[in-house]
């Protein structure tokens, strides 16, 4: 009876042990395929990106909380080296050009301030000059941060000269308007005079300088995606020509 009991006692420690060896085995087998599946699965991460079009010269702290730039969740493996993955990154920050909708953000987007106030992005090669112009000759606060517009000189005729008007700079940026990205209300300043900052080189600052210290300045708005024209100048005897 012991023999038998033995046996059979044997013979249930043997299956018992068969039974665990192939639950362990699948287990593991489960285990290694969801490691496998996890692994060809495309991993995530977080991005930051522009829900709305951001003007340039926007902060990023003022385009976060209006909630032009949001959190989104994109494949890891398509993000630029320097895309921008947390808010801090855009801390003291401003666009230096117009950000489309739908843009990844990546920190030279972004580039740091170049002026103690931190809302100005100069372009390369260029300084930026505030020339003071009445409303009119201003555009009459129509013209913005971004924007572009040709300078014209109105010749006062010293020194026996007709007086006369030329066109002398054409699609300069406008930097900033009145220290403020836009006019509050346009068409109606909120001052007689407006304070423009206009991207342009050393060259042309000279020259702007001395034609509003001894001639007058007049802007127009240049259209989106306006080519240079030529013109003709205008004085005395142009002026009474047909149109």
């Amino acid at each position: 009876m012991r023999s038998r009991l033995s046996r059979k006692t044997r013979a249930m420690l043997v299956a018992g042990f068969v039974i665990f060896v192939a639950g362990t085995s699948g287990a593991a087998y489960v285990g290694s395929r969801g490691n496998r599946d996890a692994g060809t699965g495309a991993q995530k991460a977080q991005v930051l990106y522009a829900s709305r079009d951001v003007d340039a010269g926007t902060t990023g702290s003022s385009a976060l909380s209006s909630g032009q730039i949001r959190v989104r969740q994109v494949d890891a493996s398509s993000l630029p080296p320097n895309a921008v993955t947390e808010a801090s990154q855009l801390s003291g920050r401003v666009a230096s050009a117009v950000i489309p909708a739908g843009t990844t953000l990546t920190t030279d987007l972004f580039p740091p301030p170049q002026t103690r106030i931190g809302t100005v992005v100069i372009p390369p090669g260029k300084r930026a000059l505030a020339l003071q112009l009445e409303s009119v000759p201003g555009v009459a606060g129509f013209v913005g941060a971004g924007d572009r517009i040709d300078v014209y000189v109105v010749s006062k005729g010293n020194n026996g000269a007709p007086p006369g008007v030329r066109l002398v700079l054409q699609s300069a940026e406008v930097l900033k308007v009145n220290g403020a990205g836009l006019v509050s209300q346009q068409g109606q300043p909120g001052a007689p005079n407006l304070v423009y900052l206009l991207a342009v080189t050393p060259a042309e600052s000279e020259r702007l300088i001395y034609l509003t210290e001894f001639e007058k300045l007049y802007f127009d708005l240049v259209p989106k995606g306006e080519a240079p024209v030529a013109t003709p100048g205008a004085g005395p005897s142009q002026t009474l020509l047909t149109l």
